[in-house]
């Protein structure tokens, strides 16, 4: 078992897909049946390998302090990928370390999963994680979840619910189109309710702010009364 530095290279593909300690809440088959993650590579951050188990996943690398991976897990895992141990005292999080190293290696593209539910710190600080990395989304099977550029597009997502979440203290200059309630040049504070539960209704929807750090939060499969699902796409 390697500790320390980072392997190099690792990258096969430009897309990464993160498998964390959180709740999964995903169909077992979801990575089986989807040909879009045909092309991505798998890591795992500690407890996350026991998911990659349970799902059929082997990962080309697991990182971590290996707290929360079980003694069957790594087992399974060791004579089939590489794995980085980190030290249990240390200054980032499991996840942190991991999508920095992703960061390094290149990737322009990284889908996390099983990052929410379970302890609530855990939640929203890899929620502030997307900020520091914004090639990065979570995705659960009800939302996708991004950092928003100041100025973004958003299509596919007609009929989709969609809330903005204020990360900093304050966002000035906010201004969307394209959304059922459209806003121009308004500022929110950290803890606004002003954005939530908002619906695109335009598929080439449209986000702008001048200051601070937005999340969007946006339905993965609109309403059935609505047009066909398309992944979420952001264009800077």
């Amino acid at each position: 078992m390697e500790s320390g530095q980072t392997p190099q290279p690792l990258a096969c593909s430009e897309r990464a897909a993160v498998l964390l300690n959180g709740e999964y809440d995903l169909s077992p088959d979801f990575f089986r049946l989807s040909m879009e993650y045909e092309t991505f590579d798998f890591f795992c951050a500690d407890g996350g390998a026991n998911l990659a188990v349970k799902l059929g996943i082997v990962p080309q690398l697991v990182m971590g302090d290996m707290d929360s991976i079980s003694i069957q897990t790594r087992r399974r895992l060791e004579k089939q990928c590489r794995f980085i141990e980190l030290p249990v005292d240390k200054d980032v999080s499991d996840a942190e370390a991991l999508l920095n190293m992703l960061n390094e290696q290149g990737y322009s593209e990284i889908h996390i999963f099983a990052a929410t539910g379970g302890r609530i710190d855990q939640t929203m600080f890899n929620l502030q994680l997307l900020q520091r990395f914004p090639q990065a989304r979570i995705i659960t099977r009800d939302e996708e979840i991004s950092y928003i550029a100041r100025s973004s597009r958003i299509t596919g997502k007609v009929g989709c619910r969609a809330s903005l979440l204020a990360i900093s203290g304050r966002v000035s200059g906010l201004t969307l189109e394209g959304f059922q309630f459209n806003l121009h040049n308004r500022s929110i504070e950290s803890g606004s309710t002003l954005t939530l539960s908002n619906v695109i209704i335009s598929s080439n929807a449209r986000v702008k702010y001048d200051e601070g750090a937005l999340l969007l939060i946006a339905e993965r499969l609109a309403p059935a009364n609505a047009k066909p699902k398309q992944r979420l796409h952001l264009v800077k």
